[in-house]
């Protein structure tokens, strides 16, 4: 087997970048379809933590509500560190709640910020795309060439030393 077919793995970094960007637009979709069309509660902050890990900083919460049908849920949600200082000292958070939705709890403290970082995630997913997109399309044509015509052929040329110096000797 040709070792130039491997090059044509680098279309599953593409395939991820479409992935990601699909993740993105239906967490940005859904987090609207339950704003707008969702419940609004007030949940029970049961417990918060921030961690710090390396140079990244993140935590969770844990809420806690019941729904007009008398269900009681309770969801931990994972907070980055602008999302966490919003709610940091709140023992009570208003929420807007949609079952059927991707995103079922929106947070109402952090949903601008929410939907800015998902705007800047998106943003830079399809940079991604379209970057690893051009790489794999020169990445298969490469390819294609080595497979169809093989490998260039070198001509190595030995110069000898001897004969540079006669020359530099001359001038």
């Amino acid at each position: 087997m040709n070792k130039y077919y491997f090059i044509y793995l680098i279309w599953l970094l593409p395939l991820y970048f479409l992935y990601q960007f699909g993740y993105q637009a239906t967490t940005y979709f859904g987090l609207q379809d339950s704003f707008e069309n969702g419940t609004s509660y007030v949940a029970t902050v049961i417990d918060f933590d921030v961690k710090q890990i390396a140079a990244q900083t993140n935590g969770y919460v844990v809420i806690e509500f019941t729904t007009s049908d008398d269900e009681v849920i309770t969801e931990q949600l994972g907070l980055p560190v602008q999302m966490a200082q919003v709610i940091m000292d709140s023992e009570l958070i208003p929420i807007r709640y949609l079952a059927d939705s991707f995103k079922p709890i929106v947070l109402m403290p952090t949903y601008d910020l929410q939907q800015s970082v998902i705007k800047v995630n998106l943003g830079v997913t399809a940079i991604g795309l379209v970057v690893t997109i051009i790489i794999a399309l020169y990445g298969s044509r490469f390819a294609a060439k080595r497979i169809k015509y093989g490998e260039e052929k070198l001509d190595i040329v030995r110069i000898d030393k001897n004969e540079d110096s006669e020359e530099n000797e001359k001038a």
